[in-house]
């Protein structure tokens, strides 16, 4: 009985492991979404431009705990630090500021590549995996 017990808890652990990888390739296509509509605009306040850098808040702030979760320091402040530059971004976009969202939308480019580096392998079908 503890045999099948353990084994029930290993399994189930593993599922929420895989949900939770799933859950995170779900924010990374947000994110891209976001990003890509945020390339294309002038930095003008739009309803748009400002849901996609809000959309960039929460789902930094879902990385914030996911990374705090796997005790990945490096990967928690790189998640802060772009959650502080979405928020920038959308209260510049919602002050017509252009400057500051420009830096802002810099700021939350800058935090991609190296927690990609440092966690994450492009397959050969040009998707993205943990390492």
């Amino acid at each position: 009985m503890k045999l099948v017990v353990n084994a029930t808890v290993v399994v189930l652990f593993a599922c929420s492991g895989y949900a939770q990888q799933a859950e995170f390739a779900e924010w990374m296509k947000y994110s891209n979404r976001s990003m890509a509509v945020l390339s294309k605009t002038d930095k003008q306040a739009d309803a748009t431009a400002v849901n996609a850098a809000e959309t960039l808040g929460a789902v930094y702030e879902n990385m914030i705990g996911f990374w705090r979760q796997r005790d990945a320091a490096d990967a928690v402040k790189l998640a802060m630090a772009g959650k502080n530059y979405s928020v920038m971004l959308a209260s510049a976009l919602n002050a017509g500021d252009t400057a500051r969202a420009a830096e802002a939308l810099k700021g939350v480019g800058g935090t991609c590549k190296p927690c990609h580096d440092a966690y994450r392998i492009r397959t050969a079908d040009g998707k993205f995996r943990f390492k």
